[in-house]
């Protein structure tokens, strides 16, 4: 049913990080889809030098430790909004299905939403939330 899926990890947090990548290998398994994981580092004014060849090699490790027989790349992104480049990734990857992690709520969520709450919202596609 899902050709290509999305999973959208915070290298920081790889437990929860963990949890959509287990949905989303189950998914890919019954379904023999690819498997795209990206890792967004948004850009501060004080970093701006960052690039994603720096980060590319800890996201490199990390998808090796998941690939487990199947399709698994991986990419690492600076730079803008972590939810809008989901959305950009998601266009570019003609991608039919994002799995994407959730923390508890913060009360700054309450008043500008989370990066999920966003895809949910303006991604083309199927957005699986796991917690």
């Amino acid at each position: 049913m899902y050709k290509h899926i999305l999973v959208p990890i915070d290298l920081g947090d790889t437990p929860a990080a963990g949890r959509a990548v287990d949905v989303a290998r189950n998914i890919a398994r019954r379904d023999g889809s690819r498997i795209s994981v990206i890792s967004v580092v948004p850009s501060w004014p004080d970093d701006l030098a960052a690039n994603p060849h720096d980060y590319q090699p800890d996201l490199d490790a990390y998808v090796d430790t998941i690939r487990d027989g199947l399709d698994v790349n991986g990419e690492a992104k600076t730079g803008g909004s972590i939810s809008g480049r989901i959305s950009e990734t998601v266009e570019e990857k003609q991608i039919d299905l994002v799995v994407m992690a959730s923390h508890d709520p913060r009360v700054s969520d309450y008043l500008i939403g989370s990066n999920a709450a966003h895809v949910v919202l303006h991604a083309p596609c199927s957005v699986l939330v796991v917690r």
